[in-house]
């Protein structure tokens, strides 16, 4: 198949709507939109004309800056039939997008999304996609600064402490960081690390690799072929964010799995990566990219290529959860999701206190995750944590 006739494919995939607009007999009306704040956390709070509520937390490195573009939003969809949610988000056209932007759309999707669940008391997975995943295997991906900074010998034993919690069956290791390209904090210290990981987890344990985008093409191919000679299963992100060319490069010198996308906020930058091969896992994150929605067209063009997604997620508010609902829709889903522990911090450094509508609590099995199965989100937030936030009426 040429180029055009690649693109042309995806395409077709994209016109697909992802919303399963046909589990409703009646239309849900979004009456009233509501973002909360307290200091420099946020909330956003919607609420349908027949009563039903969702709610979903920020994300914390968005201050208060980023937010008044969050009131163009509620005139875009309030009054409007939350079953025409495709058309809702916005898609790539003009100059609004942006991660600052699509951080702000995809927690009110979250919310709607949650709304719409809780109205057919369905689970946020069923109303984008058929549940292929209600278990969930994870990768440990925590201690990014230890791993880039401390030596190998001191971050593996912190990573191996966090074992404890998640149980995962795979661990993401990070590469490079020295303030340079192809450059580190002490000569040979990256291979050392590469080495030293498969020596203390053993060749059960499946590793992956982060680079942080620390590489040139030359240095992702020569990071490459060591992490292959230890028998890693993936290569991450190891050239600069928008170094797409290079990235294509370092694909085609390697063998070991590309996968990239957490930085990306346009569909057509996916649409390019998947059309010339420039990867073998995509990784939008959910709410760098705008939501589920807009996740699930990408999870659809990589899988009309026989590629998987791994979203990758954000360390702040309710992330994992996201993950969990969105991953167990997609058919394509990698083998191993990210996972940086049971960490639901909020932009002020709290813990976001939830309960969990099925009653019991996600624990990790041996590295599986079940996903929430109440409805809509499937967490309540506690209502005393939620009171402490007031409404923004001063855009």
């Amino acid at each position: 198949m040429d180029i055009l006739a690649r693109y042309d494919s995806l395409d077709e995939v994209l016109k697909r709507p992802v919303l399963r607009k046909e589990l409703f007999s009646a239309p849900v009306i979004i009456d009233t939109i509501e973002l909360l704040r307290d200091r420099n956390n946020f909330l956003v709070r919607v609420r349908s004309k027949e009563g039903a509520e969702g709610i979903a937390a920020g994300h914390g490195s968005q201050n208060s800056k980023s937010w008044p573009a969050f009131g163009g939003l509620i005139s875009r969809f309030q009054g409007k039939d939350a079953r025409d949610l495709d058309a809702l988000i916005p898609g790539d056209n003009g100059k609004s997008g942006g991660i600052p932007f699509n951080v702000q759309v995809a927690v009110l999707e979250f919310a709607i999304l949650d709304m719409m669940g809780n109205t057919i008391r369905k689970p946020v997975g069923e109303l984008i996609g058929t549940i292929h995943n209600p278990m969930i295997s994870v990768y440990q991906g925590s201690r990014v600064v230890e791993l880039r900074q401390l030596p190998p010998e001191e971050s593996l034993e912190i990573v191996k402490k966090d074992l404890l919690e998640s149980k995962a069956k795979a661990v993401k290791i990070r590469a490079g960081g020295g303030g340079v390209l192809d450059g580190d904090n002490a000569p040979g210290r990256t291979e050392k690390l590469i080495r030293m990981a498969r020596e203390t987890f053993g060749d059960q344990m499946v590793l992956g690799c982060d680079g942080n985008g620390n590489y040139t093409r030359k240095g992702g191919i020569r990071i490459g072929k060591i992490l292959e000679e230890y028998k890693y299963a993936w290569w991450e992100e190891m050239v600069p964010f928008g170094w797409y060319d290079d990235l294509k490069h370092v694909k085609d010198g390697l063998r070991i799995p590309i996968s990239t996308g957490e930085s990306e906020a346009h569909i057509s930058t996916f649409r390019w990566l998947i059309a010339n091969d420039a990867c073998d896992v995509v990784q939008p994150d959910q709410l760098y990219f705008g939501g589920m929605i807009r996740s699930m067209k990408v999870a659809r063009m990589a899988e009309a290529f026989g590629k998987t997604i791994v979203p990758h997620i954000t360390q702040y508010g309710l992330g994992y959860i996201y993950m969990l609902h969105f991953i167990s829709a997609c058919l394509n889903a990698g083998k191993f999701q990210e996972f940086d522990l049971f960490s639901t911090r909020d932009a002020n450094g709290n813990t976001i206190p939830i309960m969990y509508k099925s009653g019991d609590p996600i624990v990790s099995y041996d590295g599986v995750l079940k996903v929430p199965t109440g409805s809509g989100l499937g967490i309540v937030i506690d209502p005393d944590y939620i009171k402490k936030h007031t409404v923004v009426k001063d855009w």
